[in-house]
């Protein structure tokens, strides 16, 4: 089977999927996914491993294989959510967006990229523009109908900070790319992909996107999940007056193992 399990943790809780939600996170090698209670309870966590086939039909039966595996049916749940991690993407605004001109909007920021999904932010009255593997994610819709397919961006644009501080960054981070987040008064600012060759190059352009939102105050707080290591948490500190690891919202669970998971890797899948 193309797909195997790296990690799987389940609790022994029965509930019928109505009472449930998925959210995958896609990954160029993979997936990892959640399922938690609509109480907010985390039920399952796994983290899957394999290269996605060359056709959109292997990678449904790819995927059926997998989830009857796990024991998961992946139907009938309140909601769902697939997370597609893209380094290209464009923000669009209600009154300029046109569908056939979706993948103009992208060219323009200097994609070549012929393969381009959209989700819509309804808080934001904007349209998010995105390069994606599109047999892939097409696949997904297949197997799991309803589900829901957004960027890691639409994913923060969601988020309204629960926090004391005015000024928020949130960080993202993966190999050679971080996601960042701006937000002030719980709002929404700006969302980009940064690529760099090293930490110092990464926290200069978050530095940057401080600065450049006049987000510089004594409660800026710099929040980081996804691959980040004590190494670059310690890189991070002197630049900001807060830095902190982004768990995602706070969920329980009966299952220590659960309980031990590093959150703040897979914060974009528990928010």
């Amino acid at each position: 089977m193309p797909y195997s399990c790296k990690t799987l943790i389940k609790t022994d809780q029965e509930l019928a999927s109505r009472e449930k939600r998925l959210s995958i996170c896609l990954g160029a090698n993979g997936f990892s996914f959640t399922e938690t209670s609509t109480a907010g309870i985390l039920l399952s966590f796994g983290e899957v491993e394999g290269k996605h086939a060359e056709t959109m039909t292997e990678v449904m039966k790819d995927l059926k294989s997998f989830f009857a595996s796990a024991g998961i049916q992946p139907l009938g749940y309140a909601t769902s959510e697939l997370i597609v991690l893209t380094d290209e993407s464009v923000w669009v605004p209600d009154e300029l967006y046109s569908s056939f001109n979706m993948r103009k909007y992208l060219k323009l920021m200097g994609s070549e990229s012929t393969m381009v999904m959209t989700c819509h932010s309804q808080s934001l009255a904007s349209t998010s523009v995105f390069a994606a593997t599109e047999h892939v994610v097409m696949a997904f819709k297949v197997v799991m109908p309803g589900v829901v397919v957004l960027n890691q961006h639409a994913k923060f644009a969601q988020i309204a900070p629960q926090s004391a501080h005015r000024q928020l960054l949130l960080s993202h981070w993966r190999k050679g790319r971080v996601d960042v987040a701006a937000f002030c008064d719980e709002r929404y600012l700006f969302g980009n992909t940064l690529a760099f060759d090293n930490c110092d190059e990464a926290i200069y352009h978050i530095v940057d996107v401080m600065k450049s939102f006049n987000l510089e105050s004594s409660a800026t707080e710099l929040l980081m999940c996804g691959d980040v290591n004590r190494e670059l948490f310690s890189q991070a500190r002197p630049y900001f007056p807060h830095v902190t690891l982004f768990n995602g919202t706070a969920k329980q669970s009966s299952n220590p193992q659960l309980q031990q998971l590093h959150t703040y890797r897979y914060a974009l899948i528990l928010m």
